[in-house]
């Protein structure tokens, strides 16, 4: 029911499962899912 709320991650598109927050390169705040915080970490 609720997962049409759910947003999509910044990296791969698809729709977040644990979503984390991390900031781009302007310093908004983006959502990444579990499997993608390894690239997002390497970018920081």
């Amino acid at each position: 029911m609720f997962s049409i709320f759910k947003k999509k991650c910044a990296v791969c598109k698809q729709k977040a499962k644990e979503p984390r927050k991390y900031f781009n390169d302007q310093n908004e705040p983006v959502v990444v899912c579990a499997h993608c915080v390894l690239y997002a970490q390497r970018l920081e």
